[in-house]
């Protein structure tokens, strides 16, 4: 399955920049996200609850991104698995300035498997898009939270470590610091199974601009009708 298309922020390259390298924010705008934990440099794993029929279910993750060009792009690798199959996929996400606004380019293939993989894959790629959606809109949302200094911090809990063990070993040079922890986003901020729903609801309408008239022009027909 291939992925691909874009979004148009009303801010900065620098500040979209900023909010899709941070992890709090990330966790906020994946739909369905439960918890995300930062697990090593540029690494993540997460569980999500996904409400879509076509992909329903609870999924755990794996997220590496690499080969960042900052402020301008990373590649991204992705694993995935639920009770009704498995995902694994690469990407990129651009950032490019069009005069006061940032278009976000993103790309892509996944390969599914399992159960999930056996349904019709116009439904899949459609949840792909409502997802994809969901979550570009809910980072352009939280961007303009920050602008305005509303977003809160969102709770995180630090991962004990191991008690250290005295080894004596040849002098090396040091290893980058990293302490790991876990984002967890409250219930209450979370995208609900309704903001996914009604998103695609949306999606739908935006593509189909001649629904609303038909439906219209239906109910007109339908009250003159029995008018006589």
């Amino acid at each position: 399955m291939r992925i691909a298309g874009n979004y148009t922020f009303e801010a900065t390259r620098e500040e979209v920049w900023s909010a899709i390298r941070n992890p709090e924010v990330m966790a906020r705008a994946i739909p369905g996200c439960q918890h995300l934990d930062h697990v090593g440099d540029d690494e993540y794993e997460t569980t999500v609850k996904i409400a879509l029929h076509a992909v329903r279910g609870v999924y755990h993750g794996r997220v590496k991104i690499d080969n960042l060009v900052t402020p301008e792009s990373y590649a991204i690798h992705v694993e995935g698995k639920g009770s009704n199959g498995f995902l694994k996929g690469t990407g990129t996400i651009k950032l490019r300035d069009e005069g006061s606004t940032t278009i976000l380019d993103y790309g892509g293939e996944a390969h599914i498997g399992g159960a999930i993989a056996s349904v019709g894959q116009r439904l899949i790629d459609g949840a792909a898009k409502t997802l994809i959606n969901q979550n570009l809109k809910a980072l352009a949302d939280l961007i303009e939270s920050r602008r305005s200094g509303e977003l809160a911090p969102v709770e995180m809990e630090p991962v004990a470590a191991p008690a250290p063990v005295e080894v004596v070993v040849p002098e090396l040079s040091p290893a980058p610091s990293f302490e790991r922890r876990v984002i967890i986003v409250p219930a209450h901020e979370q995208l609900s199974e309704a903001d996914v729903a009604r998103g695609a609801v949306e999606n739908f309408l935006k593509e189909q601009s001649w629904l609303p008239w038909v439906i219209v022009a239906f109910l007109i027909g339908y009250i003159l009708g029995h008018r006589k």
